[in-house]
């Protein structure tokens, strides 16, 4: 791969994502609502509504034309001011730096579960072809691609936490993040945010295996008296982890705008999404901003690691 094929998709990169925090900038502030309307909303009719309106707006530049207000926020986001949290009184920055760790844990968790149990499944059906464990492997597939996350996570906290008491939902920010105690409460998350994932691998992974398998160097290979195992591990699942490798990649940005997020806000989880979550009901403009621009970034990255992960998986594959 070519050092100015990076570079240009790297300046394609920061275009889209100020494209993003632009459009996600002006549409919260032409949109109904605004702090100042939230935190009169909060201390109730009986004060002076103009002064505190006009106290509120000259406080986080609301007062401004929509134009100063968005270059005031690019130059402070050059100099690596993120702006200020109205919600929570503190820096936008800070509050990132706090949560952001919270969101890596439960994608990364998550997503280690989702790969070596979908790719496990998907392998063992291939090979299984046509068997009742390949057909249960099908049945389970379908039904974990077509359960919302939201349901599932739900229904989790019903049955295995409020009826059976096995996992708490309750995540300690007190405590280590990989203490006992965190990684149970995270059990349940895992599963709402992974079982999807896991299903989508399996499908994939099985369908790419199924068609390497009919390929000549397959037969070649068998023919040389190759081991089984041999020929599945280091032929045939090679060839077939190209493909495999994009929907990997893909769901990876995909968890991180939906299905993180709202696994965050139904389990109580302190990461991105439950403070965006907070921030968009609470009119927190600059926390809003910041959570999708984070996210913009991470996704076009994401595919920016696809294309360059194809060049090392598979040699015949150029970009110019």
């Amino acid at each position: 791969m070519k050092k100015g094929y990076i570079a240009e998709r790297l300046l394609y990169t920061l275009l889209i994502v100020w494209g993003v925090m632009t459009a996600t900038f002006i549409i919260l502030r032409i949109g109904p609502g605004s702090p100042a309307d939230r935190y009169i909303a909060n201390i109730g009719a009986g004060h002076n509504v103009t002064q505190v309106t006009a106290a509120i707006e000259a406080r986080y530049g609301t007062d401004k034309p929509l134009y100063m207000q968005y270059f005031e926020y690019m130059g402070s986001l050059l100099h690596g001011d993120w702006g200020w949290s109205f919600s929570t009184s503190m820096p936008v920055a800070e509050l990132i730096k706090t949560h952001w760790v919270y969101s890596f844990q439960l994608i990364l968790l998550s997503s280690i579960f989702a790969i070596i149990l979908g790719i496990l499944i998907g392998i063992y059906s291939a090979v299984k072809k046509g068997t009742k464990a390949d057909y249960i492997a099908t049945f389970f597939s379908f039904v974990g691609i077509s359960i919302p996350n939201f349901w599932l996570g739900i229904m989790l906290i019903l049955i295995f936490s409020v009826r059976l008491g096995w996992f708490q939902t309750y995540y300690d920010t007190g405590l280590p993040m990989f203490s006992l105690e965190n990684l149970k409460a995270l059990v349940l998350p895992v599963v709402t945010l992974g079982t999807g994932m896991v299903a989508g691998y399996s499908r994939y992974v099985r369908s790419s295996m199924l068609e390497n398998l009919r390929k000549d160097f397959v037969r070649t290979a068998r023919a040389k008296g190759l081991p089984e195992h041999v020929v599945i591990g280091k032929h045939v699942f090679r060839n077939a982890l190209l493909p495999v490798v994009t929907i990997i990649m893909w769901d990876m940005s995909a968890i991180v705008f939906g299905g993180a997020y709202l696994t965050e806000v139904i389990f109580g989880i302190p990461g991105l999404g439950r403070i965006s979550f907070n921030a968009i009901f609470a009119d927190d403009y600059a926390v809003v901003v910041a959570v999708t621009l984070i996210g913009a970034f991470v996704t076009l990255f994401f595919n920016l690691i696809t294309d360059i992960a194809y060049t090392r998986l598979d040699p015949r594959v150029k970009y110019d």
